[in-house]
């Protein structure tokens, strides 16, 4: 499984990556929205998953959606939001309205995470 991590903690980047052992999946991360976007324009495969946080800066969740929807190889990525943010936030609307596989609460649980991206890989779930 081929996923990108859009996270602006470098620590909650590593504690996402224990979800997903090596040997079966191919991680990439960037630290904001902007990076990300940077990275999905410079590759030709198209990830299997996007986790992504809400508030980060330079570029937050909501604008990385936005983005990822106009580009034709990207825009059907399955993108699962793992975000400390109430479920009534202005930024956790913005993203049910675009359409996401799932939101994750933080703190998650590496196993939770996991299935629920590999639900979300499956075409299940929805936020």
């Amino acid at each position: 499984m081929r996923l990108l991590i859009v996270e602006d903690s470098a620590l909650i980047r590593s504690v996402t990556r224990l979800a997903f052992p090596p040997a079966m999946h191919q991680l990439l991360d960037a630290e904001n929205g902007r990076q990300a976007l940077e990275l999905l324009d410079r590759t030709l495969q198209p990830f299997d998953a996007i986790v992504l946080d809400l508030r980060m800066p330079e570029m937050n969740g909501v604008e990385f959606i936005q983005a990822l929807r106009e580009r034709p190889l990207h825009r059907n990525t399955p993108v699962v939001v793992a975000s400390s943010e109430g479920e009534e936030s202005e930024l956790s609307q913005a993203v049910r309205q675009l359409g996401v596989a799932a939101i994750v609460k933080k703190p998650w649980k590496p196993q939770e995470l996991a299935e629920i991206v590999r639900t979300a890989c499956a075409g299940g779930g929805s936020a």
